[in-house]
């Protein structure tokens, strides 16, 4: 039975990675993750607080032993209920995990174990030590994973999988496996083009092969390489081992002097008599002798090695059998890939991760199979990843499917492309490429002539090559995404339930991998139904752990892209996601960002670019709601509190000097700002009330969104939103009953805030607020409630202006009523503390403000009832003359 300290699993061998029980642990921000790779990398475990902070910055921060206390935290919260296991020791900290716990330290000891097998003469046990060392590998060591020590460590890891690669290879070799290590070393010398031990290595399994000739031009090719790179020639094992081959000598067996720690150079050939380890004849097959050898190898060659004339490749996976719409897409990416006789056809379909780019691709590709009779080729190049395929390797791997012999297949990438052009030139061959990168890596993989055709899915929106259409793959409309939904849950569940149905579609974003999730979890639940799928999807904190089945997982998804992110496009992603409206400009995420709008619009695009962002219009972005959903909990885990709430603080501060200007704007504005909230920036300008006025219908959902994000979250500016807001609501700018109903639930909010608070003159303005909101929409006894609730405390706080204002509104409400004594009563303590209204100081003059701002801003809009003003003039002026009869 597995101890507790072994049902853990940590990975350095790609992107850093930890598992608990089969559990995915959460390993937080990079820097936390360099903490946890340091510690899991630390003799037994164990690591000084100086040697952590050395670990992550070359130039530490004043707060570095604060940050490194903080991540050990988080990282022992991420233990979960075995948190214990991370324990502070005298200076430093230790991480209890046993050392098969971790895949490196698996590596570095099956590594080991190789190496002593090998020197104690069991090649086979060795051959298998090194072949299970190396497949523990993901990726690039310790991908994502920031500092100094990482850093290192990854060119180290790096150093010792080639070695192992080289060790695991002369294995192989010494156990007669000549044509394979021959094979398997194309790709690595390609890779590593200046390692004599590599061309020696290779030379020495086409010669036991029978390949002599092509041993010698291994040679060659080696000696073109050092001379242009290096400005000399090969060294004198490669030179030695050249001069055997040509003399007909066994080039003896000699094992890599890198060993695990050295730079890798080959030893010297030594005689051995007439038979190598492998047995191998010391004269070629056939007999011939030195001066023969070359020729005849040639020759060899030509005749035996020719490439199969009729080879078609069938290569790809199966289209998903549920597959349901996208038909008008369909349709014309088939046309797209018609074969031409005037060029290559070419397209590529790009879109967020989890769309269905490949299934939409697989069924295009099986559908058009006819047109390309002689095959279709097709491979994953893990473009959202951070180990791209490399397209020399994938060459390798088409040359091979086309019927190449490994044998011929050339060293050089520009050798390789030219040989796969030339076996696809006068076919008609499919290639499917998918989850490609950019173009520099699709670029290679392209047939050259006409009649042939290649599919690229993508999620870099960039990604177009010459020649090629592109086509974005949107989420499906409502209709397909429910027609989606029920080939993957059974149509049974959709009749039964049709608006479940499309409610489920809609917290999916309509996305087809959430689609696909639900189908699955549906299909090993069956007596749960789409109500209790539904009602775990709303809980936002659960809504992407819902998201996975299987080997399925929509937070997954997106993690690989993100991940690739530079650490300012991430966060940048990250805060963008604090906004819960449905589109945004470029000037609110610069104020997010605190960043020029030049720079932060850079950023955007790259998150475009990335398949994490959507242009909206000319210069406004949007999230889909699952990726909005995943940013947001990266920022929680990411970001501190702190930094969060200043962003929004500064957006908050941006949208109140907007109206503030927004105010300026109409030509009778007047002095309006000085008896408002003021902040220090300055806002958006605008040339007349048309352009405030489509500014504030415009960022409507946005306004609403970020003040009830502050006024719940963020008490400390409530102010400042409960200002901005008053400003709206003086604006009178409503776009219909739906509008005001927002603006009322937000009201709710700022009075709830106000109340938990002891500031009366706050607590009054927010009643104020409430009360002209539901006197325009006619609810005359809410109106009342709340201005005499906010009386007594403006009255209290000495201030004539918002004294003003509630006591002339309540007079004009008992008046609606037909109250009119109390009515002129209150009129007359307007009346008192009115002032001049030609006055700009005076509280009648900013009231006379106010009613032309309602009417400037919002006169255009039918939906609105822009008399609200002019009734409390009209109403004033009949309560003013009743006052005057008594």
């Amino acid at each position: 039975m597995a101890t507790a300290g072994e049902a853990y699993e940590f990975g350095l061998l790609g992107p850093l990675s930890g598992r608990h029980d089969g559990r995915e642990l959460d390993l937080g921000s990079p820097l936390q993750r360099a903490v946890l790779a340091r510690l899991l990398l630390g003799d037994g475990r164990q690591c000084g607080l100086d040697r952590l902070i050395d670990a992550l910055w070359e130039e530490p921060p004043d707060n570095a032993v604060r940050s490194v206390q903080t991540y050990v935290y988080r990282i022992r919260l991420s233990l979960g209920e075995e948190r214990s296991r991370l324990e502070t020791t005298q200076g430093g900290y230790q991480l209890d995990i046993p050392e098969q716990a971790v895949d490196a330290l698996r590596f570095e000891r099956l590594v080991r174990d190789g190496e002593e097998l090998r020197a104690a003469g069991r090649t086979g046990p060795a051959l298998r030590a090194f072949d299970a060392a190396l497949a523990l590998w993901s990726g690039e060591p310790l991908s994502g994973v920031p500092g100094p020590y990482a850093q290192r460590h990854r060119r180290r890891f790096v150093e010792l999988r080639l070695n192992a690669r080289v060790a695991r290879l002369e294995c192989a070799g010494e156990l007669g496996e000549h044509a394979r290590v021959a094979t398997e070393l194309i790709a690595l010398i390609a890779d590593h083009p200046l390692r004599e031990d590599l061309y020696a290595l290779r030379m020495r399994a086409l010669y036991r092969a029978g390949r002599t000739a092509e041993a010698l031009a291994v040679y060659a090719a080696a000696r073109e390489t050092l001379v242009a790179e290096l400005g000399m020639d090969p060294g004198p094992e490669l030179r030695e081992l050249q001069a055997r081959i040509l003399g007909g000598a066994e080039p003896d067996a000699v094992r890599s002097q890198a060993g695990m720690n050295g730079a890798g150079v080959t030893a010297s050939p030594r005689a051995t008599g007439s038979a190598g380890v492998s047995g191998a004849p010391t004269t070629p097959p056939g007999g011939l002798g030195p001066g023969a050898a070359d020729g005849a190898d040639r020759s060899a060659t030509t005749r035996d090695e020719e490439v199969p004339a009729g080879v078609r490749p069938q290569q790809l996976p199966p289209a998903p059998g549920d597959f349901v719409g996208r038909e008008r897409l369909r349709e014309r990416l088939g046309l797209a890939l018609r074969p031409s006789g005037e060029a290559v056809a070419l397209a590529v379909l790009s879109g967020i991760g989890g769309v269905g780019k490949t299934a939409l691709a697989l069924r295009v590709a099986h559908g058009i199979r006819g047109d390309y009779p002689d095959g279709q080729l097709y491979v994953d190049l893990r473009g959202d990843g951070g180990s791209p395929a490399d397209p020399a390797d994938v060459l390798v791997d088409f040359l091979l499917a086309l019927g190449m012999p490994a044998a011929r297949i050339p060293a050089t990438p520009t050798a390789r492309a030219g040989a796969y052009r030339t076996l696809t030139a006068d076919r008609r061959i499919l290639v499917v490429l998918d989850n490609a990168s950019d173009t520099a890596q699709v670029t290679p993989l392209l047939p050259g002539t006409p009649g042939n055709a290649a599919l690229v899915t993508t999620r870099h929106r960039s990604l177009v090559p010459p020649g090629a259409t592109r086509f974005e793959v949107p989420v499906p409309d409502q209709r397909e995404a429910v027609a989606m939904l029920g080939r993957f849950t059974g149509d049974a569940e959709i009749a039964a339930a049709p608006e479940l149905a499309l409610e489920l579609v809609h917290a999916c974003g309509q996305l087809p991998l959430a689609l696909r999730i639900i189908g699955a979890r549906t299909a090993a639940r069956p007596g749960r139904g789409l109500g209790a799928q539904l009602l775990r999807l709303r809980a936002e904190e659960h809504q992407l752990d819902e998201l996975r089945a299987g080997g399925m997982s929509v937070e997954a998804t997106f993690q690989v892209g993100y991940r690739a992110l530079a650490p300012d496009r991430a966060r940048a992603m990250r805060l963008c996601a604090l906004l819960d409206a449905a589109d945004f400009p470029v000037a609110v995420a610069a104020m997010l960002l605190d960043r020029p709008e030049q720079e932060t619009e850079e950023q955007l695009e790259h998150l475009v670019e990335a398949g994490l962002l959507e242009p909206h219009s000319a210069d406004r972005y949007r999230f889909h709601d699952l990726v909005r959903a995943f940013a947001a909990r990266r920022a929680d885990r990411e970001d501190p509190v702190a930094d969060r709430e200043a962003a929004l603080v500064r957006l908050t501060m941006f949208l109140h000097a907007t109206l503030l200007q927004a105010m300026s704007a109409t030509e009778q504005a007047g002095s309006l700002s000085t008896h408002l909230f003021s902040v220090p920036l300055t806002g958006l300008r605008f040339d007349d009330a048309g352009q405030a006025r489509a500014w504030l219908l415009a960022e409507h959902t946005l306004l609403v969104s970020v003040f009830s994000r502050v006024l719940r979250d963020i008490p400390d500016a409530a102010r400042i939103a409960v200002a901005a807001l008053s400003v709206v609501a003086s604006s009178g700018l409503f776009a219909g009953p739906a509008h005001q109903r927002e603006l009322e639930r937000i009201a709710d909010e700022a009075v709830a805030a106000a109340e938990r608070g002891d500031d009366p003159a706050w607590q009054a303005q927010t009643r104020h607020i409430r009360a002209w909101l539901a006197f325009i929409r006619g609810d005359l006894a809410a109106a009342e409630t709340d201005l005499r609730e906010a009386i007594p405390r403006e009255n209290a706080v000495d201030d004539p202006v918002p004294f003003f204002m509630s006591t002339r509104l309540l007079s004009v409400v008992l008046a609606d009523q037909g109250r009119t004594a109390e009515a002129v009563r209150y009129f007359a303590e307007s009346e008192a503390v009115a002032g001049a209204e030609d006055d700009p100081n005076s509280p009648a003059f900013f009231s006379r403000e106010v009613g032309r701002l309602f009417t400037a801003l919002s006169s255009d809009r039918a939906e609105v009832n822009i008399s609200a003003a002019q009734h409390v003039y009209e109403v004033s002026d009949r309560l003013r003359e009743e006052a005057a009869k008594r």
